[in-house]
Parts: structure tokens; C-alpha cells; sequence
């Protein structure tokens, strides 16, 4: 399945969700997660239309905003008033598990993506860590010199 259909699919999962059967907190996570989720299905679908026409320094810019958006949901959903939607049995929790699932595919699959490019664009490695605290995905490029 296309990559940005998953982002569709968990876009309609929280466009379903009754706002009147949440709690306040669970809404607000709710509304911060579809509006980042469509943000980062943009960004995929601009880095995935510049891997294909091979405009190297756009697709490299749209994976490091992708990555980027990725750590504010993590900042955001890892709070501590936010983290017991993770840990409990929340109406939200299924759709924040899958957000991190889409999150790990989407950036283990776009650095899949680069790297057959990478003399291509300019960079001698490119790596992806993930830390804990906080919680974030950290990427890091050695850049050729020239």
C-alpha cells in the first residue's frame, strides 16, 4: 500500500471519532494529530514526487521537515499530561499506536529511499537513531565535501 494512503486511512480513523465521547484531553490530542498527520502526508508525498524525478535537495529537504514534524508529535504526545493516553485503555490510544507504527515505517522506508541516491546528493552516510528522552528520531549526514 502507498505509504501516504496509510496517512489517509489514520486521517479518516480520527475524522471519525466522536469529539462528544472524548474527554478534553483526548480531543485536543485528536485535533493536534490530524492536523500534523496531514501535514506529514503532504511532506511524504513531496519527498516520494522528488525521489521519482530525481530533485535530490527537495527530497532531502521534505525528509528532514518530515523527521522533524515526527519528533513534534512525539514532544507533544509524550508530555506527561498526554502520555496516559498511551498507557490506558483511552478511546485514542489504538490511533496514537498506529501513528507511531506509520512514523517508523515512513522513516525507515524514506532513509531506504535515499540511500541508493546518496553520491547522487551529495551525502557519504546517513543514519537514524531513536532517543528516548525525549522521545525523538534523530538523523544524522556526513555531507561530501567538495
Amino acid at each position: 500500500m502507498e505509504k501516504a494512503l496509510l496517512f489517509d486511512n489514520l486521517i479518516k480513523k480520527l475524522d471519525e471519532l466522536s469529539a462528544t465521547s472524548l474527554s478534553f484531553n483526548e480531543n485536543e490530542v485528536v485535533k493536534f494529530l490530524r492536523a500534523e498527520t496531514k501535514k506529514q502526508r503532504d511532506l511524504l508525498k513531496k519527498f516520494e514526487d522528488s525521489i521519482s524525478s530525481q530533485k535530490w535537495d527537495e527530497a532531502l529537504a521534505s525528509f528532514i521537515l518530515l523527521t522533524q514534524r515526527i519528533n513534534i508529535i512525539f514532544i507533544y504526545i509524550f508530555q506527561p499530561a498526554n502520555i496516559s493516553l498511551l498507557t490506558t485503555e483511552s478511546k485514542v490510544s489504538p490511533y496514537l499506536e498506529e501513528y507511531i507504527s506509520l512514523a517508523s515505517l515512513i522513516i525507515s522506508s524514506g532513509v531506504l529511499e535515499l540511500r541508493p541516491n546518496l553520491k547522487k546528493i551529495g551525502v557519504e552516510s546517513i543514519n537514524v537513531s531513536i532517543a528516548t528522552n525525549p522521545p525523538s528520531v534523530n538523523l544524522s549526514m556526513v555531507v561530501k565535501s567538495e
